[in-house]
Formats: C-alpha cells, structure tokens, sequence
C-alpha cells in the first residue's frame, strides 16, 4: 500500500520513534502505532518504553507494533518484558531478474495473465478478502480476523486506483479470475512484489506456480532488473515457491505486537 507516516520522539527529542498509523486505525476503530527502535541499546529502550506505553490513550483499546531484526536477541527480551509478543517473523528476499530460475517450460494456453482492468476489481477484491490467514494481523488473537480480511481488500483497491501494476491470473475456459499480482515500483530499475493471492479453490494446484513465474517474466519484459519482496515464514510453500525461482534471503525480521484493551472493557475483564 502506497502511505506515509510521520514519526515522533519521546520523551521530546528523545531516543524511541513512534508512528501512528492511519490506516489501520481507522480500519479497525482504535489507534495503532509503530514503535522505531531496533537500533538503540536494550538498556536505552528499557528507560522509556514503560513510560511510554503508560502515555498511550487509555480510553480505547490500542495496538504497538515493532519490527526487530531477528538477531538482535537482546532488544526482543525488553519489549517481551514489557509485555510485547512475537507474531510473525518475516524475511525480505531479493532476486536479480537476470538470474530467474524458471518451474515451468511452458505457459498453459488454458491460463493467462494479464492487466487487471475496472471490471476484474469485484473478483480481486473477494479473492484478497479470503486468501490470506498466516499474517501477523490474523494470528493476533486480540484482532478481528474479519478486519484483518478487509484491510487486504484494501490493499489491492488502493494499489489499482492509484495506478499501480496490478496482473489478473484468468483461466481462459471460463474467463474467471483466479488470483492476482500487485507491484510496485521501488526505483527506475527495481518491482517490489507487493501483494499476490490464488483464489482457495485453486491453491493446491500450479496455478500459484504459474502466476508467480510469469509476473515475474513480466517484470523482465518491463526492463525491471531487481525483484524484491517480504513474506511470512508461516506462508512456508510461497517462501519454498521464492526459493524455487531463484530469490535469495537479505534479511529476516520478527515483528512484535503489544496491545491494551479500553479501560473499561479491562475493568470489566479483572471483576470478573
């Protein structure tokens, strides 16, 4: 999705950063925040984000969020002791197009991917509605999983209004929309493969293996020379998918959620 933040310091000019985010709050009617501090000392972290957390709106539930490197051990064990939990580790994958390792020899004439246009956006938002369940948003047992659905939903209308590649996967006996490809342009010569799901009925077939392989053949016949993108490691047959064409790993990073319920609704928790 195409957002910026802004980021905050606390104590003023302090050494945490902090965003809100917009988008998520308003999809789910409480604020979140991104907390920014993977790079400071764990003693550092330790002196403020008590204070901090303490600082944040009481009267309505609130989620944190932080992504950590996966190796930096030190600063997870003070968010966790600062009642944080792991949700999701993810790992950030990168192929040199020139260097694509193709699955399949041929593209089956039954399937064929194209442009998305105004009359697939229905199919492709239903597709993103249903497809996904292993992200971070989905495990959190504190979040509506339905809400988690409709901010994939609006994730690829927002890409395909603001004009962004968005690729349709149709299977040309019934000209039905099986799944979908959102990219976005990260610099002149380098697509980050934003988002990409297979409708469920389809998911243990090769249509995945299809998709995925053309758009990124697609991506060639564009110019684009670097292919990026970030996948949970709970979605263990794509990253096996990535792997299979080629991607190699940059990074992995683990992301930590932190969230307080209203202060009422936590009153009424503790009398009962």
């Amino acid at each position: 999705m195409s957002f910026t933040m802004t980021f905050d310091s606390f104590p003023p000019d302090g050494p945490l950063r902090f965003g809100y985010v917009p988008w998520d709050a308003d999809m789910y009617g409480f604020p979140f925040y991104e907390l920014r501090c993977e790079d400071l000392l764990p003693e550092v972290i330790d002196e403020h984000l008590s204070s901090w957390l303490h600082s944040l709106p009481q009267d309505r539930a609130c989620l944190v969020y932080s992504r950590i490197p996966a190796r930096a051990v030190a600063v997870t064990r003070v968010l966790t002791g600062n009642g944080f939990y792991p949700v999701e580790t993810t790992i950030d994958i990168y192929l040199p197009l020139s260097r694509l390792t193709p699955i399949v020899s041929h593209q089956p004439r039954l399937l064929r991917l194209r442009p998305t246009t105004e009359a697939d956006l229905p199919r492709i938002i239903t597709i993103a509605g249903s497809a996904f369940s292993d992200d971070r948003l989905h495990v959190d047992t504190n979040l509506p999983s339905d809400k988690a659905d409709r901010r994939y939903e609006h994730w690829i209308e927002t890409g395909y209004r603001l004009g962004e590649p968005v690729f349709v996967l149709e299977d040309t006996r019934n000209g039905k929309v099986i799944g979908f490809f959102h990219l976005r342009e990260t610099a002149p010569t380098t697509i980050d493969l934003s988002l990409a799901a297979i409708d469920k009925d389809y998911q243990k077939t090769a249509a995945g293996v299809l998709m995925y392989q053309a758009t990124l053949v697609e991506c060639q016949t564009r110019g684009y020379q670097m292919a990026t993108t970030r996948i949970s490691l709970n979605n263990t047959s794509v990253v096996n998918l990535y792997m299979r064409l080629g991607f190699a790993i940059r990074s992995a990073v683990t992301t930590l959620h932190w969230f307080r319920p209203a202060a009422r609704e936590l009153g009424r928790s503790e009398k009962r």
